[in-house]
This record gives structure tokens, C-alpha cells and sequence, in this order.
């Protein structure tokens, strides 16, 4: 029984990545612009949309009822595998595919930044400061991956637990007699 909760979680996480991969070719496709817009933000709706599909394919599976464990280890598996494959595209997408499309991603990005901050008030000085931090280091390097990627399983964990607490369904301790 444990290794369908392992199967149903890895094969979710496998469409997850794979998901999140032909997202990130459809806003690379579009260009640096399409990549920092809000639609950009629907990455984070499809592997909820798959970790739910998962939780609910594992309760079917189960004959319609999931505890809150079950649930919360088929969507954290769904979310960690998803995750780590997009970061790994990403990884080697911007680093040795379109290293100019990443350097164009960081002046675009850079860019935004210092208007938000102009927008906030902050002095010329201070926005020279952290717009050239920006332009200087390389958010894309493995290490910072990573570090983005364990950050953001603790956001799915959550997520997770969400996922976890709506799908189940306990078995009924007693069974009606028939009649």
C-alpha cells in the first residue's frame, strides 16, 4: 500500500516538472517581458492544480477515502519532484542554453525593482545600490536555486497540508447493515 502513495506522488511530480517545464518554455518563448509579467504567477497554480489532482487520484485509488497523512505525502511528493525538475530546467536554461536571455532577465528585473522603489520613496543613491547588487550576481547559479527551491518546499509543505486537510475522508468506523 505504501508504494502506491509513492507511485501515484512520483508520477504527479513527474507531470508537475513537466508541467512546470512547458511553462517556462511558453513565457521563455514570449520573451523576457512575458517571463517577469503577472502570468507569470500561474506557475505557482498549476502544481496546486496537479498536487490536488494527486491527493484525489490517491483517493480514488483507495477506494474513495484518504486520511490526512496520505494526502499530505502524495501532494508534498507531488510539489518537491515538481520542483526540483523546474529548477533543474532553469538551471541549465539559463545557464548554459540562453545565458544572454538570463542577463536580459536580470536588466528587466532590475529594472522593475527601481521603479518599485522609486515608487516607494527610497533615494537615488540607495536604488543605485541594490539595482547594481541586482546586476551583479547571478540568481540562477545552482547554489541560489537551491536555496530557492527549499524555501519554496516550505511554502508547498503548507500548501500540502492545505491540500491534505480538504481531500480527506475517513473511512466510517461502522458499516450499515443492509436491508
Amino acid at each position: 500500500m505504501d508504494t502506491q502513495k509513492i507511485n501515484i506522488g512520483v508520477t504527479y511530480g513527474l507531470i508537475s516538472g513537466l508541467v512546470s517545464v512547458v511553462f517556462s518554455v511558453i513565457l521563455y518563448l514570449g520573451g523576457v517581458r512575458l517571463f517577469v509579467h503577472p502570468i507569470a504567477y500561474l506557475g505557482y497554480v498549476l502544481p496546486i492544480t496537479v498536487a490536488v489532482l494527486a491527493g484525489l487520484k490517491k483517493r480514488k485509488t483507495d477506494g474513495g477515502f484518504i486520511d490526512f497523512a496520505g494526502g499530505l505525502k502524495v501532494a508534498f511528493t507531488t510539489f518537491v519532484i515538481g520542483t526540483f525538475i523546474s529548477i533543474l530546467f532553469t538551471y541549465v536554461l539559463f545557464n548554459y542554453i540562453d545565458v544572454p536571455f538570463r542577463e536580459a532577465l536580470a536588466q528587466e528585473t532590475a529594472e522593475k525593482a527601481r521603479q518599485m522603489m522609486q515608487n516607494f520613496g527610497l533615494g537615488e543613491a540607495d536604488i543605485e545600490k541594490a539595482t547594481e547588487q541586482m546586476m551583479d550576481s547571478n540568481n540562477f547559479s545552482l547554489s541560489k536555486q537551491l536555496l530557492g527551491g527549499a524555501f519554496s518546499c516550505i511554502l508547498w509543505f503548507m500548501i500540502s497540508v492545505i491540500i491534505a486537510a480538504i481531500i480527506k475522508k475517513k473511512k466510517p468506523e461502522f458499516t450499515p447493515p443492509v436491508q
